[in-house]
């Protein structure tokens, strides 16, 4: 991992990506969209986490949307790859995603407390963190979308 100002240069199987902060703009997509826009978008589902009572548990879920055929299994190995990365970096526990939000911007408006938004695109792929670094409710969104469907649709 490599910080260069607000962004972490992360490797994903071999691959070198860019966590970056999203912009203000991008917020909408970053929570439960219709199904029409969920297909344009070409999203595949996101993943729920949370980090338990103490802060340093890592509870997570999977949660399809969109059209199954896009669940391959190279998206899945790239989905374990990237969360690797992510649990060494922004999600390594409650306290240190509330310090890598603290300290990478990223906020993003929706939500009770403040969110924050990062995006990562690989070749094939776009995954959206969305942190609400507080206690209690899921923490965290990862959610994911196919780039070459989004190309399709809105090219």
């Amino acid at each position: 991992m490599i910080r260069i100002g607000n962004r972490e240069q992360i490797l994903v199987n071999d691959e070198q990506c860019t966590l970056r902060p999203a912009s203000e703009s991008e917020a909408g997509i970053f929570y439960a969209m219709a199904p029409k826009r969920d297909e344009q978008l070409g999203t595949i589902g996101h993943v729920r986490m949370d980090f338990g009572k103490t802060g340093d548990e890592f509870w997570h879920s999977w949660q399809p949307r969109g059209d199954e055929a896009l669940n391959t299994p190279e998206f899945k190995e790239e989905l374990d790859a990237v969360m690797i990365e992510l649990r060494q970096t922004a999600l390594k526990d409650l306290r240190g995603m509330e310090r890598f939000c603290r300290t990478h911007g990223g906020e993003i408006s929706g939500g009770y407390n403040q969110n924050y938004g990062y995006v990562l695109d690989t070749a094939h792929y776009r995954y959206c963190l969305r942190c609400n670094p507080q206690p209690g409710d899921y923490q965290a969104y990862l959610t994911c979308f196919d780039l070459d469907r989004q190309r399709l649709h809105l090219m």
